[in-house]
């Protein structure tokens, strides 16, 4: 769980924790990150150093949560708060309760209420049709289930192999037509849930002549908030 730190080591310290093994991904959400972060503050992010590359299957997802957890609290101490960065929110109560009254912020949960403030509904994006569900229920969690038009998860497995500055063609066409029926349907924004999709955002808007909501990016906004900073 070695750090990759980036920043200067001045002002607010801020924890990006990736519970998955693929430090592609891990550099993918720093990316993000980066856009909103404030002047002057430190950015830590860590990848677990077991677990699977990317947690693709519901059956993953306790083991993710404690990951998150134990990533979290080993850094606590020189932090002041935290970015949950894995796209259902894995751990996220649990590390919370753990840091109070510093704030911690999963990603998905950040988008999905960034997208609330544009209008409604909003359309919720991931990748492999087997997690559709899983987003449902974390949405349902979150109490947004009524702001939620729907959720796709199209198939784009070449997304978990890009590089972390790639914004692939085929996995934006993908995006692109899976969300076209909720466009139609009067989705007013996009949540993308994944974290392999950070930095997909400003290329799928433009596409869609919709805001396009990327986790991480909107995690950070919302701290800089309750820190009292202006993006």
């Amino acid at each position: 769980m070695a750090p990759d730190t980036d920043g200067v080591p001045t002002g607010r310290r801020l924890l990006l924790v990736n519970p998955n093994t693929s430090v592609h991904i891990t550099e993918r959400l720093v990316r993000s990150a980066r856009i909103h972060l404030p002047a002057g503050a430190t950015l830590t992010a860590l990848t677990a150093t077991d677990g699977p590359a990317a947690v693709r299957s519901p059956a993953e997802l306790a083991a993710a949560g404690e990951r998150v957890l134990a990533m979290a609290q080993a850094h606590q101490a020189d932090h002041d708060a935290a970015i949950v960065g894995i796209s259902l929110d894995c751990g996220l109560a649990a590390t919370r309760a753990a840091w109070t009254p510093r704030p911690v912020v999963g990603m998905t949960e950040a988008a999905c209420h960034m997208a609330c403030l544009t209008g409604q509904p909003f359309a919720l994006l991931t990748l492999g049709s087997t997690m559709g569900n899983s987003y449902r229920e974390h949405v349902a969690s979150l109490g947004l289930s009524q702001r939620l038009l729907g959720v796709a998860a199209p198939d784009a497995p070449e997304a978990f192999n890009a590089a972390a500055h790639e914004v692939l063609p085929s996995v934006l066409d993908a995006l692109a037509v899976a969300t076209h029926p909720m466009r139609e349907g009067g989705a007013c924004s996009v949540v993308l849930a994944g974290a392999v999709l950070c930095g997909y955002a400003p290329a799928l808007s433009q596409r869609l002549n919709l805001p396009v909501f990327d986790g991480v990016a909107c995690a950070v906004q919302l701290i800089r908030e309750h820190w009292g900073l202006s993006s």
